[in-house]
């Protein structure tokens, strides 16, 4: 989407002035906290708006809605629920758009005031769409630039106080990545900061169970990531072993490459040995229990003691002001700044981590490692690397 609003403002007047608005988070599969908001979370919560602003013009949803004078619902011209074609891609790969019927049941109904009604984030009392339409796509995300400048004029009532002149694309994920991996890719990644509050978290729990500060780990960043640019072998780490362990659905959905936890355990003494480190921080999904069952595994192999071995658990204060999605942060943040990083086969988060690291400038043989599998032994292909461009 950020790629999108860049090539609009590239091919449009200036004063078209296109604004890239936030949509809030949750609620999300991952958040089990449910005594807790898991929705209507807006971007602020989690990241620093002022860096994501230094890339794109952004809107955080709730200040959207206030753009209307109006103090009821407010009416969104175009909403589209972007859809694969139902014949699939055929034999050759072409960029096409064509709006036709849904392929599956949708959450946007046209009610009696002849607007569509729907979720919209929770919102469902204070927006509403002028016109809906299930748009067929296959492509490069930019191509829905062409349908927005060639089919797209306001409604009439363009004045009217409860209309925002605005479009909205819902299931984006339809669309290819423009640049994945490329130059605007690693700009839109660069910048975004993490809540100076979910930093300070990781840094107080880094300074006081894992021996690790930035000016010592050479991890230290510039304010401005405009200005700043890192070269791999710069960053050094704390003196731990950082690992992201995805238990839950993942064990199911990846058997053949998800470890047992005692395999996990081979892998973390190994590592330990080889690296001449004591301390481990694991980032994971698994219960309690499954901790102590790890932990217990790894003193029996290599004697580490149960206090060597660290998770983040905030108390339930911390945790119900920063909620699931700033203890994952949190997480995230302290792997990253780790001597030597293992994530899990082909998970996203995994992947984010990895991105920190290129962006604090670590060495890629201390970043793209994965826990391997059962029979995979303890050391197994690496992870994909994405270098990180300037």
């Amino acid at each position: 989407m950020a790629n999108l609003l860049n090539t609009l403002r590239e091919r449009t007047l200036p004063e078209s002035n296109w604004i890239l608005v936030l949509p809030p988070w949750g609620p999300h599969y991952h958040w089990l906290s449910y005594n807790l908001q898991r929705s209507q979370l807006s971007w602020s919560l989690f990241f620093d708006i002022k860096s994501l602003s230094h890339f794109i013009p952004i809107i955080e949803f709730e200040d959207f809605l206030h753009l209307s004078s109006s103090k009821s619902m407010i009416t969104i011209p175009y909403v589209y629920n972007l859809q694969h074609f139902s014949e699939g891609w055929g034999e050759n790969f072409e960029e096409k758009l064509e709006i036709r019927k849904c392929n599956e049941e949708v959450s946007y109904e046209k009610k009696d005031d002849n607007y569509y009604h729907g979720w919209f984030f929770g919102y469902q009392d204070r927006v509403r769409a002028k016109q809906f339409d299930c748009l067929s796509a296959q492509g490069f995300v930019t191509i829905l630039a062409d349908h927005i400048i060639k089919n797209l004029t306001w409604p009439q009532d363009v004045n009217n106080e409860n209309l925002i002149k605005s479009i909205m694309f819902d299931r984006a994920e339809t669309l290819l990545h423009v640049d994945y991996g490329g130059y605007n890719y690693w700009r839109a990644r660069r910048s975004m900061r993490y809540a100076r509050r979910l930093i300070n978290l990781g840094n107080r729990f880094r300074a006081d169970y894992l021996n690790s500060i930035d000016i010592h780990d050479r991890t230290i960043l510039i304010d401005d990531w405009t200005k700043m640019k890192r070269h791999h072998g710069q960053a050094l780490g704390g003196p731990y072993l950082g690992i992201h362990l995805r238990r839950r659905d993942y064990v199911q959905a990846r058997p053949g490459h998800i470890p047992s936890l005692e395999h996990a355990a081979k892998q973390l003494c190994y590592h330990l040995n080889r690296l001449n480190l004591s301390l481990v921080f694991i980032a994971t999904d698994a219960d309690e229990n499954e901790i102590d069952e790890l932990r217990q595994y790894a003193y029996n192999i290599c004697n580490i003691s149960t206090n060597q071995i660290y998770t983040y658990r905030p108390d339930e204060k911390i945790l119900e002001k920063i909620l699931d999605g700033g203890k994952a942060i949190v997480d995230q943040w302290i792997c990253a700044h780790a001597r030597y990083f293992l994530g899990s086969y082909e998970s996203t988060f995994s992947f984010r981590i990895q991105e920190d690291r290129e962006i604090f400038g670590f060495e890629q043989d201390s970043t793209f490692n994965r826990l391997c599998g059962n029979n995979e032994g303890i050391s197994c292909e690496k992870s994909t690397i994405w270098s990180i461009v300037y």
